[in-house]
């Protein structure tokens, strides 16, 4: 890689040194003749005020010797019928003009009292010796460039090789496929970068093996405690508080054995579930309990199915977070509601309850914080669910006195007019009651 820089850094300043002395050589030419007319015109000034002075001719010459464009037989001086020097004009005429063009460049002629002073300044425009070097450099360095950017793409093509054989095997391992076959690099700098992703890619899965293993130890752990809670559960008896004992009993049983079928699913697909359907699933559950325990219970959907991008146990946990905080942080007796409503490409889902409300709507949101001496991860569950399909939570009051969180979710498949609203954003509508 530091080679194929190298090589870049090289053909380019090849290119601008021939471009720059290029262009440097016809700003030279072009100086050279502003400088000698410059000059000429001050040998003639010189001349003119010696003329004005004196007809000596003697005199004259020895004016003419002292400036460089007399030395170069460029200046000539008109006394009468007689010239003094190398004239380009010939015999003075009646009132040249104070310029004339002439084979070669430009006469400059001067009155000097009865005398008249000439000076020819040659044009000097780039040759054709010049204009082949300045075209010799442009061409070098275009030369230069060309073939140290061929040398480069060579040298390149390698490297975008690497980097996509590296980019594949990233997304491997974002996605948990099997790692690919290893690439052969090309360049040190890729080599690092491959070794450095290897190693990545091994604490990762190691981080996952553990993860897996301490998920498949913990569940067996829990197969004893439950078993003998089974145990113990069928010589209650019976009556409704025997049964649904022996109904959570049997949940619990499952969740650990799901925990322990736990496996990778590579081809799952994308995760989909239908609100309505989990919803009314617990609510089962949760209505018998809030029977048990003197709780009015209302459930309300106003459309058969409403389909989200969520797994089914995701969306049931949320249903059960927000569920037990009613139970656990509200007075015996107080009621609730839960009401699904899909609308316009959203599906919201509504727990109100007759509570106390929320005294704090942003740190109830936050991991780990509770004002109610819980775990505070109940609310956090259901904001990181939400915000998975692209929705937002929000916490408001209730119309039965207490807390509403209000859940809305993206409905599965549906676009929305603006892909950069925030994923979450929270709301505390104050109303005439403050918790």
């Amino acid at each position: 890689m530091r080679r194929l820089v190298l090589r870049l850094i090289v053909a380019t300043a090849a290119a601008a040194v021939a471009a720059v002395t290029a262009a440097a050589l016809v700003v030279h030419v072009l100086g050279e003749r502003d400088r000698l007319r410059t000059a000429s015109e001050a040998d003639l000034a010189a001349l003119v005020s010696l003329a004005e002075a004196t007809a000596d001719p003697e005199a004259l010459r020895r004016g003419l010797a002292r400036t460089a464009a007399g030395r170069e037989g460029r200046l000539a001086v008109h006394v009468g019928d007689t010239t003094i020097g190398t004239s380009r004009l010939g015999t003075r005429g009646a009132d040249p003009p104070p310029q004339v063009a002439v084979e070669g460049g430009t006469v400059l002629v001067r009155d000097a009292g009865t005398a008249v002073v000439e000076v020819f300044v040659p044009g000097r425009t780039p040759g054709a010796g010049e204009l082949g070097l300045a075209a010799l450099l442009l061409g070098t360095g275009a030369l230069a460039a060309g073939v140290g950017a061929v040398l480069s793409l060579r040298r390149l093509r390698p490297v975008l090789t690497d980097l996509a054989a590296l980019t594949t095997e990233a997304t491997a391992v974002g996605h948990e496929d099997p790692p690919p076959r290893a690439h052969p690099m090309h360049v040190p700098e890729t080599t690092a970068l491959a070794r450095a992703l290897g190693a990545l890619t091994a604490r990762f899965a190691e981080a996952r093996s553990r993860e897996r293993r301490l998920a498949a130890d913990l569940s067996h752990r829990l197969r004893t405690p439950l078993t003998a809670l089974a145990l113990d559960a069928s010589a209650i008896g019976d009556g409704p508080a025997a049964e649904r004992v022996r109904q959570t009993i049997a949940s619990l049983d499952g969740d650990v054995d799901a925990l322990i079928r736990a496996s990778p699913a590579v081809d799952a697909g994308p995760a989909r579930c239908d609100v309505v359907a989990v919803v009314q699933r617990r609510m089962a559950f949760w209505s018998a309990l809030a029977q048990h325990g003197g709780r009015s219970c209302e459930v309300r959907t106003t459309s058969p199915s409403a389909p989200i991008a969520l797994a089914e146990d995701d969306l049931a946990a949320v249903v059960d977070a927000l569920l037990g905080n009613v139970f656990r942080y509200t007075p015996d007796g107080a009621g609730f509601a839960v009401a699904v409503v899909r609308h316009a490409g959203w599906v919201s889902l509504v727990v109100d309850d007759a509570g106390p409300g929320v005294a704090d709507p942003a740190a109830a949101l936050s991991r780990g914080v509770s004002d109610s001496g819980g775990t505070g991860l109940g609310l956090d569950i259901a904001r990181e669910a939400v915000e998975a399909t692209g929705g937002t939570i929000h916490i408001e009051r209730a119309a039965l006195g207490g807390a509403r969180i209000r859940l809305r979710f993206s409905e599965a498949g549906a676009e929305h007019d603006d892909p950069h609203e925030p994923r979450a954003w929270r709301l505390w509508r104050t109303g005439s009651h403050t918790p």
